[in-house]
């Protein structure tokens, strides 16, 4: 019998036992004087709304420093090309949103930021990676505290505790090697040539000719702005052997993230929207606000938060938003990258 991880939930009423919740789940286990601790999160898009509000990242912080710990806010810049395809912009969205120094009290640091040196090559025995390229100041720290937003994704189904230590502490040219093999699938006969995703597009990969889209795949960063956009059905993912890659490789590249590393995990499973944080638009969630979890597992945390989706509408809200996705892809690849158990024991807490 697989050995049951333990999960701790606090339902959304009680959010403001967010410490007690810290303290009873370990969080202090991972918190040594003097060492480096990457709170990981995700500073969210200029235009979304749907990030983790800064105000619940102040018990996290206090603990470190309680601790003696050297904590730091971190994400890692886009491939894209938007707001936070740079350092500089990056650090103003995060500024613009409430990650600051100033109000926070902690360094806000993007990741990758380093131009000589970016990424520290880790090796992993994966499937189609024997070594990960992860953010510099993230591979350099003794400790990561993933502070995860639970909500749908357009690629892999849903994102939460894997896909933010995965795709979200790969460096830039990581992302790419992550992403590699997805581009949008187009029908051009549901094409209608009105530019919605043209004016969406920031690699300047879509153009409309002679009334139909066409598509520079070389262009292409495979971010998903463009399908959203299009209300025709245009334009799609290959739901193929690429889809399943791209969730089996940030699986890869979480497990590259958390190599040797003291690991804790937080996510939030409020305003669960149908598409991820990186959108620069806000989106009606899709349902009811569940609660945070905690864990120092990062696949039982995740398998944790889809139940309670689950739980919360038997129609699985998830599948209907990507229907042709099987985000339990990165659950298995998960667990044989040795990342955790999808067995848990679900503690209440408050």
């Amino acid at each position: 019998m697989n050995k049951r991880s333990k999960v701790w939930f606090l339902p959304w009423a009680r959010k403001e036992k967010l410490s007690e919740l810290l303290e009873v789940a370990g969080l202090s286990d991972i918190l040594g004087k003097d060492e480096s601790v990457a709170i990981k999160t995700h500073f969210g898009e200029k235009g979304n709304d749907g990030y983790i509000r800064p105000v619940y990242f102040e018990p996290v912080i206090k603990m470190a420093h309680e601790a003696t710990a050297h904590p730091f806010l971190t994400d890692t810049n886009t491939i894209y090309h938007g707001e936070r395809n740079n350092t500089a912009g990056h650090l103003a969205v995060a500024a613009e949103h409430g990650f600051s120094e100033e109000k926070l009290s902690v360094p806000v640091v993007i990741a990758d930021a380093d131009a000589l040196k970016p990424y520290e090559e880790i090796e992993v025995d994966g499937r189609h990676f024997k070594k990960v390229k992860i953010a510099r100041g993230i591979a350099d720290a003794d400790a990561i505290i993933a502070v995860s937003h639970f909500k749908g994704h357009l690629l892999t189904g849903f994102g939460g505790a894997i896909k933010n230590l995965g795709m979200g502490c790969g460096a830039r040219l990581g992302k790419f090697e992550m992403h590699s093999t997805v581009s949008p699938a187009v029908t051009e006969k549901n094409c209608t040539g009105c530019g919605a995703c043209v004016e969406v597009c920031q690699q300047d990969a879509l153009m409309v000719v002679d009334g139909k889209i066409k598509l520079d795949t070389a262009k292409c960063a495979g971010c998903g702005e463009c399908i959203i956009a299009c209300a025709e059905e245009a334009l799609g993912i290959k739901w193929s052997e690429p889809g399943k890659n791209v969730q089996e490789k940030l699986a890869e590249y979480a497990a590259g993230a958390v190599k040797n590393k003291k690991i804790f995990c937080v996510s939030f499973v409020y305003h669960i929207t149908p598409n991820c944080d990186c959108i620069s638009f806000g989106e009606k969630p899709l349902l009811e606000d569940i609660g945070i979890l905690a864990s120092a597992d990062p696949l039982a945390i995740d398998r944790a938060a889809l139940d309670l989706v689950l739980k919360a509408d038997a129609t699985d809200v998830l599948k209907k938003a990507h229907p042709n996705i099987d985000y339990t892809v990165q659950l298995a690849h998960a667990e044989k990258m040795g990342l955790g158990t999808p067995s848990y024991e679900l503690i209440t807490v408050g």
